[in-house]
């Protein structure tokens, strides 16, 4: 009976490993939609832009100008005014996302904006 129980732990312990390993892998493939009020953040690193940064942590789609369209799922719909605004420890860019070089104490925001 022992080694009955034992087995089906190990059974259950690699399913549980193999099954958390197969979710980890699926997030490039797969999508998460964030809500309708979005937004992100996250800590500049020195000497990267933070679009670069953008790319690395998050699924991101740019429009044939280069401005960001999608973010995790996220579409900022025109047809409802709508952009993914940048923001840089509380404020407003001055430069587009691909031209700021952050440094470790920023502060990178992105968040849906009306126009």
């Amino acid at each position: 009976m022992k080694k009955i129980l034992i087995i089906i732990a190990l059974i259950l312990a690699v399913f549980f490993v193999l099954n958390l390993n197969v979710k980890q892998q699926g997030r490039a493939d797969t999508q998460t939609t964030l809500p309708v009020s979005a937004a992100i953040s996250y800590r500049g690193e020195a000497g990267k832009d933070a679009l670069t940064i953008l790319k690395q942590k998050f699924s991101v789609s740019q429009d044939s100008s280069g401005m960001v369209n999608l973010i995790e799922g996220r579409k900022a719909d025109a047809g409802k005014h709508e952009y993914w605004a940048f923001y840089v420890n509380g404020k407003t860019a001055s430069v587009g996302s691909a031209d700021y070089k952050t440094t470790d104490k920023d502060l990178i925001e992105w968040k849906i904006e009306k126009y």
